[in-house]
């Protein structure tokens, strides 16, 4: 569903919830007399396994005071469109998992508390959290949510494929230039067939924001949203034309493997060792160097031929979890004490090592359980470390914009529509940004902006 109809479906109901006590969706009737604090959440398969035992945890520790049901709400989407119908109906979460790219949407809908709002009123200090991902979800000098999921972008690369093809496995590409170079001497053909690419990506509009965000590229105007509201999107610019043209003719010159929009089959194809390199989320790196038979080489994420180092960098995905308001203060107080054990060093320390997930706590960096696991996946460190050098300018904190789910799945329809042959770069491009105009100018109006 457009954001434009979610947040008018739930400007609706805001002043109701404003000034009304919700009922936390379930924990009835049982003879519970303690706190039910009701979560949200998109997580499944081992990350949904991951927050099941956080929430164990926590409950155990808090027997008869307070309890946590975690429910799980499909994927990012389908939780907002059944957090609009929880206003609606005056029985939301007290807390609800939000994708990064919801954050404008979820502070225009006025139906949140501020996560710093929160710290301060309960002696929690914000400084522990990592400073870029905080970053990201600071809105109007406040921190709005409390980020959770964090990710980075990587390159995940074939040792062994490297050496075999002659080159460093100690030195990855560190540009497109570079990684259209390795590709070609990484892929091997016989005749007509392909027996293994030189990389796989699937069509996602994350790994293009993060490469312009890495060239220092702004993604929309207003200093990236974050200076007043974006009217626009920033795209019909030489990077984005370079990088939907180094991925068309990749595709097109054999060296690429086309997966479509399907992130779990790229991720399964690298494993496979159907393709050599791999831009991916950090969110699956114990997965996928636990899943390949060879050697994975983790690598900082590539950058545009034109970006200029030390101008840009990437920034966090992923997402953050919102208090709800409108509830009684003794469930919001449960629901703040649930938080902050999440925000602890040891459920981050827990919750990154069982995921790849970064810790957004940074002292779970010095914690027993994480330095167990560097032995053996010392390349965890890496994600966190990348996003602390990304330089502090708007480029690189993401586009602060309520349309942006629309923009993502926009800028997916570009570059598909050019490896398909059915558009050229510049068209696509021009096409879609003109699309977007629209969008975003019908998502201001409904919030009043």
């Amino acid at each position: 569903m457009p954001p434009g109809r979610i947040l008018r479906g739930i400007s609706i109901a805001v002043s109701a919830v404003m000034v009304t006590s919700v009922t936390a969706c379930g924990g009835e009737g049982d003879g519970f007399s303690g706190q039910t604090v009701t979560f949200w959440h998109s997580m499944a398969g081992k990350n949904g396994e991951a927050v099941a035992k956080l929430v164990a945890d926590y409950n155990g520790r808090n027997t008869g005071k307070i309890r946590v049901q975690a429910i799980y709400q499909g994927k990012y989407n389908d939780a907002l469109t059944k957090l609009r119908a929880s206003i609606q109906s005056r029985q939301t979460p007290n807390l609800v998992q939000v994708f990064e790219i919801g954050t404008k949407l979820m502070v225009d809908t006025k139906a949140v508390v501020p996560f710093a709002d929160l710290a301060q009123a309960g002696g929690f200090s914000l400084d522990d959290l990592e400073p870029g991902i905080a970053r990201y979800y600071t809105v109007g000098g406040k921190l709005q949510s409390l980020p959770f999921n964090a990710s980075a972008p990587l390159l995940f690369y074939n040792k062994d494929a490297f050496k075999e093809a002659g080159l460093d496995p100690d030195k990855p590409p560190t540009t497109l230039a570079e990684m259209a170079k390795a590709a070609k001497k990484l892929t091997v053909k016989s005749g007509d067939s392909v027996s293994r690419y030189g990389f796989v990506a699937s069509i996602d509009g994350w790994l293009v924001e993060q490469l312009l965000a890495n060239a220092g590229v702004e993604y929309c105007d207003a200093g990236n949203g974050r200076a007043g509201a974006a009217t626009a999107v920033n795209w019909n610019t030489p990077t984005l034309k370079g990088i939907v043209d180094f991925w068309s003719t990749s595709v097109k010159d054999g060296v690429a493997l086309n997966v479509g929009r399907n992130n779990t089959d790229a991720s399964a194809a690298f494993q496979a060792g159907r393709a050599a390199m791999l831009p991916f989320t950090s969110a699956n790196l114990r997965d996928i160097i636990g899943g390949a038979k060879f050697e994975v080489g983790v690598a900082n994420y590539v950058r545009p031929d034109d970006a200029e180092q030390g101008k840009g960098g990437v920034f966090n995905g992923g997402g953050s979890i919102w208090t709800l308001a409108g509830h009684p203060k003794e469930q919001q107080d449960a629901a703040f004490d649930f938080l902050k054990y999440l925000a602890s060093p040891e459920a981050q320390a827990t919750w990154s090592t069982s995921t790849g997930y970064i810790a957004v706590n940074a002292k779970a960096r010095d914690t027993a359980t994480y330095q167990e696991v560097l032995k053996t996946y010392p390349d965890f460190a890496k994600p966190a470390e990348e996003l602390r050098a990304a330089a502090d300018v708007p480029a690189a904190q993401g586009c602060l914009m309520g349309a942006m789910p629309q923009a993502r799945d926009k800028m997916n329809d570009i570059v598909e529509s050019v490896i398909l042959g059915r558009a050229t770069p510049e068209t696509a491009i021009a096409d879609a940004e003109t699309a977007m105009t629209p969008a975003i100018q019908s998502y201001n109006k409904s919030v009043g902006q």
